[in-house]
């Protein structure tokens, strides 16, 4: 399929052209045990950049110039996205109400973060955690709140 017969229409997150997703295999007990060395940490160490970009709604603007690079330094796995699958991420991200929906509870870790591209500028970032159901969707101007509730991940997981 090619990428211009993909319609965007506003309830779509993102109008893009390429994606990649980003993973990184993460142990639990190492998180607990980072998180509770954050206390008292210096904000500009590595260990805190580490852990502000698995574990919290970091970067704070699509445009950030570290985002793409702290991925690649810490070790985050990348793959494109093949085209024929834009569709299907497409309608994934897009505005749903739920009902019945559950809410997330726990502490999210981002171990996988989608980077949503147009005409080879970031437009749009998207780090889920598949244990809890929590996710950071940054670069829409939609509702992303719902996003999830309705058990979407499961429909992520083929990606």
């Amino acid at each position: 399929m090619n990428t211009a017969e993909i319609k965007f229409n506003n309830l779509n997150f993102f109008d893009f052209d390429n994606v990649e997703h980003y993973s990184k295999n993460i142990k639990d007990d190492d998180i607990l045990h980072e998180m509770q060395r954050l206390d008292g940490i210096d904000k500009h160490s590595e260990e805190y950049n580490y852990l502000n970009l698995i574990a919290y709604n970091y970067p704070k603007d699509v445009n950030d110039k570290e985002f793409i690079s702290n991925l690649v330094k810490y070790k985050f796995s990348k793959i494109q996205i093949d085209n024929n699958i834009h569709k299907d991420i497409n309608k994934l991200f897009s505005t749903s109400k739920c009902e019945g929906g559950y809410p997330s509870a726990c502490a999210p870790v981002y171990r996988n973060i989608l980077v949503f591209y147009k005409q080879d500028k970031i437009i749009g970032i998207a780090k889920i955690c598949f244990e809890c159901g929590q996710s950071y969707i940054l670069g829409s101007s939609n509702d992303v709140r719902d996003f999830g509730s309705c058990g979407e991940y499961g429909d992520c997981m083929k990606f």
